[in-house]
């Protein structure tokens, strides 16, 4: 590697990479209100799926609600937890769809508000279908809901916990496994996640799908012509947008990608980044230098991607 394309990633990669604090994201979809604290918080590039599932959990809920003549506020409430003493909650609540999460990281609980319902989460992942079962069984069964909570331990920090009224692993399962034909047909609609200028991420059927929108470029930008193709992926651990150079790094877990660009000669299998330990994301260099990308993790440790070649090159 010659000595000016060193210079230039020291140059990009002079700066320490900080630690950020989690993303809180805040929508409303008609009478459905979601409340999302993610894991980790690396800017608008970076984002993870479970940020998009909450898009379309809102979206769909939204449809489950007018299928069953539902129009007082429902909250639905996401967080990552971080503590490995915790376990997954599950709330569903009927009379409160006030704020509850955000709170409790502090060991407050909230007052209620008296109205609509809440369907609360806290969990390292969620499947969009088990959520929306159980938006529709918390509609249909609102009246008893309240009742099929239990006192439960909350470790609201490392060392402290407090009681949280919740709902029993059992209990969130015997719902999630259910049919659900309303559930089943909704899932089948087209959700648009993200429209730029020339990216679009959509959502059906459990597939997340990234795509060129090709109608944005201009006759004579080289991206033009490009048949449709689409990287079809059920699930992942976050994405990289480079916006100015029109692709995406999609992590399906820390340590392995797949470089889409909306040409299929491009279009990597799973390129995998050996002995990654951090649980903090990838960074993407400030713009692609030729057919190749720079990445860098936490550690400074950096990642050189050949787009022709399919290679990745550790720089050590």
């Amino acid at each position: 590697m010659n000595k000016f394309f060193l210079l230039l990633i020291f140059l990009i990669f002079s700066n320490n990479l900080s630690a950020h604090k989690p993303k809180v994201k805040v929508e409303n979809f008609g009478n459905i209100k979601t409340f999302f604290i993610s894991e980790f918080n690396f800017g608008a590039k970076t984002i993870e799926s479970q940020e998009l599932k909450m898009q379309i959990i809102g979206k769909l809920s939204k449809t489950i609600s007018e299928n069953l003549g539902y129009r007082d506020t429902i909250m639905i409430e996401r967080k990552t937890y971080f503590y490995d003493n915790n376990h997954d909650f599950y709330i569903l609540e009927n009379n409160n769809s006030n704020y509850k999460i955000g709170a409790l990281e502090d060991g407050v609980m909230l007052k209620s508000n008296g109205k609509g319902l809440a369907i609360r989460i806290i969990s390292k992942k969620v499947n969009v279908t088990d959520v929306l079962k159980l938006v529709e069984y918390t509609i249909r069964n609102r009246i008893k809901i309240n009742n099929l909570l239990v006192s439960t331990p909350y470790f609201y920090n490392e060392n402290e916990q407090m009681k949280v009224l919740s709902n029993t692993k059992e209990f969130i399962s015997k719902i999630v496994n259910q049919n659900s034909n309303l559930v089943d047909e909704i899932i089948k609609q087209d959700v648009i996640l993200t429209k730029d200028s020339e990216t679009i991420i959509s959502w059906n059927n459990n597939e997340f799908i990234f795509e060129m929108n090709l109608e944005k470029f201009k006759p004579d930008n080289l991206y033009s012509d490009l048949p449709k193709n689409q990287l079809k992926i059920q699930d992942f651990k976050y994405y990289i947008n480079s916006p100015n150079n029109n692709f995406f790094l999609v992590f399906t877990d820390m340590e392995t990608f797949v470089y889409f660009d909306g040409r299929e000669e491009n279009i990597s299998q799973k390129i995998k980044i050996d002995n990654n330990r951090s649980w903090y994301p990838f960074v993407l260099g400030k713009d692609k230098i030729g057919s190749k990308i720079i990445l860098y993790n936490r550690d400074q440790v950096i990642f050189i991607y050949d787009i022709n070649k399919k290679l990745l090159q550790k720089i050590e």
